[in-house]
């Protein structure tokens, strides 16, 4: 069986990035994946102590919520990863998780678990693709420097005030079909 894990850095229990994440998951379960979720906005998460246990061991020091998901990404055959825009960068939630997949990296920096296909979902208030383009490109790249390979970005723009939600629609749809194209 397919394996997918996903992790939300969304706080926002409904929100924009929670639904899309959402219709990623049923695209892969509706494909019969297994789909294991983190949500990264969890009170017991800490954030990485520098102690470079992982240089040594094949994953982290730090026993918390976010234990586990070590040996999901080990296992998994595909990762999604959404995180709502916060002042031109990913939220701060989303951030601690990229710190503490620095035991993703071995020797010389390289993947210890490539290979694996990538989703990434994005929402921002402002309707200006721009605001948030800085902090996709350096999300997408730090995922892909972990040997993951980008299948599809979905940037959804203008979710404040009033949101254009034909356009929501069309995404969710895309984000759906992405969930069955990652098995297999």
């Amino acid at each position: 069986m397919s394996k997918v894990v996903i992790f939300k850095g969304s706080p926002r229990k409904n929100g924009y990035t929670t639904k899309l994440l959402e219709q990623v998951a049923k695209g892969a379960k509706s494909k019969g994946t297994e789909v294991i979720e983190f949500d990264l906005n969890d009170p017991g998460i800490r954030g990485c102590q520098g102690c470079f246990y992982c240089r040594t061991h094949d994953g982290c020091a730090v026993n918390d919520y976010l234990q586990p998901m070590y040996e999901a990404i080990k296992e998994a055959d595909a990762i999604v990863f959404g995180s709502p825009i916060y002042y031109y960068k990913i939220t701060g939630q989303a951030k601690v998780w990229f710190d503490r997949t620095f035991p993703m990296l071995g020797d010389n920096f390289i993947p210890r678990h490539p290979g694996k296909k990538l989703i990434t979902i994005f929402t921002q208030g402002s309707s200006d693709p721009k605001i948030g383009a800085e902090g996709v490109k350096f999300a997408n790249d730090m995922l892909e420097e972990l040997g993951w390979k980008l299948e599809d970005s979905i940037h959804y723009c203008g979710t404040s005030d009033n949101p254009d939600l034909a356009v929501f629609d069309e995404l969710s749809l895309r984000a759906f079909k992405d969930g069955e194209n990652l098995v297999g």
